[in-house]
């Protein structure tokens, strides 16, 4: 690994990773993960009240020095899980990572380092996440975010056509290294998403406050896990309830209101559509996604006043790079998507 001149000493990572019933997956994170050529980190294991054996499948590890285990009395939820496990960290940065994740190459982490410690603008980076099923196939990146908030859609895309770091939206909490003290004035991530799109959220305050999310071609790690789930009514609730969220606390007033105005009106129409199909937990959920916002809206408008009074980016700055877009195209692009590869 190669830093620059002003740091000799390798600077020290914690690893995060929030558990919730992953026993199928978390024993191989670890295994590869602490066989990493960075020689400078601790790992942060949360878990999140498991009710299968992930604890007693990873007990060999936790005699390791470099590994803690925090236990959460209850579910606190991905985004909390998180913020605790930063608040048990020591390192100057910290590295966010999903328990299905695993390593085939032993340089990703001193990658993510080198390219951070090199260039002081970059608050977040995120690894080459690929499948597991087809490693040459990537998972998604946030090049922009539209309308109505949908991740521009490149899952299954050819890795090697993202072969150069380039700035990113958003990185994906699936693995993503960030400076401590950008985490700590941003706020962390905001635990009242519970879980889903708290790391577009985390960038996009990152992004306001100046700092750049940089995609780093050079770490590459495999997801295990599956991305494109079916649809359910928890998923259905948190992430409308978080688009909202991101949208009310994120956006100038002149953009937030006609951007609200179309969410809400996309949210109900997918919620009658639900109605009508008989499917009456996915419309009952849909539709819970638009009221919680409303019903917490002086919480999420007390977070927005103290974002926006900080802000040193405008809307129209991110419009013109490209990370933010006025259209829908990365929702048709993930509808279609989602068609394609769910049955």
């Amino acid at each position: 690994m190669c830093l620059s001149k002003k740091s000799k000493k390798l600077p020290f990572v914690s690893v995060v990773i929030v558990n919730f019933n992953g026993q199928d997956y978390l024993k191989q994170c670890l295994d590869t993960l602490l066989n990493t050529s960075y020689a400078s980190f601790e790992v942060v294991i949360v878990d999140n009240a498991s009710t299968d054996q992930s604890l007693t499948e990873i007990q060999s590890f936790v005699s390791d020095p470099r590994v803690k285990v925090v236990k959460n009395q209850q579910n606190a939820g991905h985004a909390k899980g998180c913020n605790i496990g930063a608040q048990v960290a020591t390192g100057e940065y910290l590295v966010f990572l999903d328990s299905d994740i695993e390593f085939e190459e032993k340089n990703w982490l001193s990658e993510l380092v080198k390219v951070v410690e090199n260039d002081n603008t970059i608050g977040i980076a995120q690894a080459k996440i690929v499948l597991a099923q087809n490693k040459q196939k990537l998972e998604y990146l946030c090049l922009n975010v539209d309308a109505l908030g949908s991740w521009s859609a490149t899952y299954g895309f050819d890795q090697n056509m993202f072969e150069t770091n380039f700035e990113l939206m958003a990185a994906s909490s699936g693995c993503c290294i960030v400076r401590k003290h950008v985490f700590d004035q941003i706020g962390g991530f905001d635990a009242d998403y519970f879980i889903y799109d708290d790391d577009t959220d985390l960038s996009f305050r990152a992004r306001l406050l100046g700092y750049r999310v940089m995609f780093v071609s050079s770490s590459v790690v495999v997801h295990r896990g599956g991305v494109l789930r079916g649809v359910s009514g928890r998923l259905l609730f948190h992430s409308s309830k978080n688009r909202f969220y991101t949208l009310l606390k994120n956006y100038e007033l002149r953009n937030l209101w006609w951007r609200f105005s179309l969410l809400s009106f996309f949210t109900l129409m997918v919620s009658a559509t639900f109605f009508v199909t008989q499917k009456h937990e996915e419309a009952k959920a849909s539709l819970r996604g638009v009221i919680n916002p409303l019903v917490d809206l002086p919480k999420i408008w007390k977070k927005r006043l103290k974002i926006q009074r900080k802000r040193r980016v405008q809307d129209s700055e991110l419009v013109e790079a490209g990370f933010v877009r006025n259209d829908f195209q990365g929702t048709l692009d993930d509808l279609k998507l989602k068609l394609k590869h769910m049955h």
